[in-house]
């Protein structure tokens, strides 16, 4: 699908990002967000962040074979609207504005929001393969599948956003066609 593509384009300096609208803004990510770690609310559902799906609750899929810990006191809470990372797995999309209360395991980072910008468009913006990509070049370790993103770095991610009509028509659009794949998928 090819989108109209605004003449006017200032360039973001970074590879994996390049251009975008010049009337859009850019900021970073710890103006928006706020690292917490809420602890000691075992009591509450388990969510996971996956790839494919954001945070859902862990009951919800059949395929996370992770298991909890015994002792939940460490998990951490997740409200609607904070982002949640699986630090581990940052660079392969395992990152999400949640839309669920619960708790997450210890080693995820979540951030609380701090911000009056339409969490369903940085849902996608920060799932997309852009995103992906920088989570990537800011990742470190010795092996691929064991990288953990560097929070410094990650606070300074910079963070696109056209003005908030437009975050929520972007978002509409992209819940929409999402809509639309998945029910081809399900109609298979």
């Amino acid at each position: 699908m090819n989108l109209p593509r605004h003449a006017a384009q200032k360039e973001s300096h970074l590879q994996w990002l390049g251009s975008f609208p010049d009337h859009w803004t850019i900021r970073p990510l710890w103006t928006l967000f706020r690292r917490v770690k809420r602890c000691g609310f075992q009591d509450e559902r388990l969510l996971s962040v996956y790839r494919d799906y954001g945070v859902v609750p862990k009951a919800s899929r059949d395929d996370n074979f992770n298991k909890a810990s015994d002792d939940l006191s460490a998990y951490q809470l997740v409200e609607p609207g904070d982002l949640a990372i699986n630090k581990m797995k940052a660079w392969q999309g395992s990152v999400a504005i949640s839309e669920f209360r619960g708790i997450v395991s210890p080693a995820y980072f979540v951030f609380k929001a701090e911000h009056t910008e339409v969490p369903r468009y940085l849902h996608y913006l920060l799932r997309s393969a852009e995103y992906t990509a920088g989570y990537l070049s800011i990742s470190k370790g010795i092996r691929p599948n064991q990288w953990d993103l560097e929070p410094q770095e990650h606070s300074r991610m910079p963070v696109l956003l056209p003005p908030r009509q437009e975050q929520t028509a972007i978002a509409a659009f992209l819940d929409r066609e999402t809509a639309k794949i998945d029910a081809l998928v399900t109609s298979i």
